[in-house]
């Protein structure tokens, strides 16, 4: 196992929860009236285990509340973005099952928590100096287009019926077609300061096969609902690979 297994464990399960955050503000229009509650309840489930992979890193759980004292610290920064986070989550989760809908003020606000969350995840191995090949400019689609990849499929594993509508589905396809591109230039990143590649061009051949499934299921080929299942499972190997070998070469 990687020595930075928690944070791998905080970035995709973080990522996810985002991902899926930002499409239900993108796409949510109707406000999901039916079990509105369920999407954000998996979402912020996804995040709290997420966090306590942050926990594991620090080993010592009381520096959690120093490192939040600390607001130019990478880690603090993603707590605090991951906090506002929880709050937008949970207020939907409240108002989802007392009022029956989700309202988009709510949905909006942890779009925007999740778009700074990404961010500073990404930007948190681009400024290190620990690995050269993390400070490259592929490292930001490698966690942000990653965290959207999977957060439109989770998305639509709760509204299938979406994958023919085209605005989602036009949007679906582009972002696991635009993670393959991504996966392929960190992969080349990798192998010119020497590392291992491969599992970054595994990850690029399986986000490409989701974007396919994407596209079918548009265009009436495959099924909404197996294709939604076989979308998330296809984009979370595709980045979990990917994160995996990225923090394999981690020194800390």
């Amino acid at each position: 196992m990687i020595t930075e297994f928690p944070l791998f464990m905080f970035t995709t399960l973080g990522g996810l929860a985002a991902g899926a955050s930002v499409a239900a503000a993108a796409f949510g229009r109707n406000g999901h009236a039916k079990r509105a509650w369920l999407l954000p309840l998996v979402c912020l489930a996804l995040l709290g285990i997420g966090l306590l992979g942050v926990l594991g890193h620090l080993q010592r759980p009381e520096l959690f509340w120093l490192a939040l004292s600390n607001p130019s610290a990478m880690i603090a920064q993603e707590a605090y973005w991951s906090i506002a986070l929880c709050v937008f989550l949970a207020a939907d989760i409240v108002i989802a099952f007392v009022r029956k809908t989700s309202l988009l003020v709510l949905r909006v606000g942890a779009a925007l928590a999740s778009v700074g969350l990404m961010f500073v995840m990404a930007n948190a191995y681009f400024t290190s100096k620990t690995n050269a090949a993390w400070a490259d400019f592929s490292t930001f689609p490698l966690f942000i287009v990653g965290d959207l990849a999977m957060g439109f499929a989770l998305y639509a594993t709760f509204h299938a019926d979406k994958r023919t509508e085209a605005a989602y589905a036009g949007a679906s396809t582009a972002i696991d077609a635009l993670l393959a591109v991504s996966l392929v230039a960190v992969g080349v990143n990798f192998g010119t300061a020497g590392h291992d590649a491969l599992a970054f061009y595994a990850g690029a051949v399986l986000a490409a096969a989701a974007a396919a499934v994407d596209f079918l299921a548009w265009k009436g080929k495959l099924a909404p609902a197996t294709a939604s299942w076989v979308v998330l499972v296809l984009s979370v190997v595709a980045v979990a690979v990917a994160r995996y070998a990225f923090y394999a070469i981690s020194m800390l």
